[in-house]
Formats: C-alpha cells, structure tokens, sequence
C-alpha cells in the first residue's frame, strides 16, 4: 500500500515539475518534494500501528451471548445454523414435549381430584348445615 502511495505521489510530481512545468524545480521545492512523503509515509504507518495492528498470531475476540432457558428438558432441534443472525422472536432450539405433557396430565387428574374431594366437602357441609338446622328446631 505505501509503495502504491509513493508511486502515485512520483507521478504527481513528475507530471507537475516535470511535464507541465507548473512550478520551478528548484532546491527548496525538491526538498518539499521528498519531505512531504517521509512525512506522510511516516504518520500513515504509526496510524495503521494503532488502527490496524499487524501480527502473525492473530486471536479473534467476539462477545457472546449464553442462552439460558428457564425450563429444563431435553433439546430435540436446533432450527438456528452457527454464525446467523437472528431477530426477536426466533426459535432457538425446540425442547421435548413428553415430560411437559405428563405434567400437564398429572396436574389435570390432581385438579380432577380435588375438585371431587372440594364436591364431597361441600356436601358434607350442607349436610351438616342441615343436621345443625334440624337439632335447633326440635325443642
């Protein structure tokens, strides 16, 4: 890249100084001439140091994002390919729907359960109203 820079610079000069004889190629401009590059040349490569260092080994760092579920199970699919981008909404991985649906099966029959014990208090209960209505009304 510098030898590029350098080479367009020397047709510059040459085309200026040299061909069309724009300005006088005399001592003071000559040493502009080969000042200006050193210069140039010279702040170019301290930039590209700090901007765009070079080196032999090379480790590329790139943030990542651990993905967490906030369920467990067993991961059946990944839909998502390695190094894509992806949007809000995606689906990242598919987890297995057995153990969830036997909990869900589970839960229905407690639920059935306990609304039939809920059904068998309740009518004690009345029963019971009933019992204790009775009694107060016989004297």
């Amino acid at each position: 890249m510098e030898l590029l820079i350098l080479l367009v610079y020397a047709a510059l000069v040459w085309f200026i100084f040299i061909k069309k004889k724009w300005l006088p190629w005399t001592f003071v401009s000559q040493v502009i001439v080969v000042v200006i590059p050193v210069v140039g040349l010279t702040i170019l490569i301290l930039f590209l140091n700090i901007y765009a260092p070079e080196s032999k080994d090379v480790r590329v760092m790139n943030y990542v994002v651990p993905v967490v579920p906030r369920v467990t199970g067993r991961v059946i699919e990944v839909p998502v390919e390695p190094n894509r981008p992806v949007k809000k909404g995606d689906v990242l991985f598919k987890l297995d729907p057995v153990p969830f649906q036997i909990d869900v099966q589970a839960a229905t029959a407690n639920l059935n359960a306990v609304q039939a014990k809920l059904l068998s208090a309740e009518a004690g209960a009345r029963g019971l109203k009933e019992q204790l209505k009775q009694d107060r009304s016989t004297p």
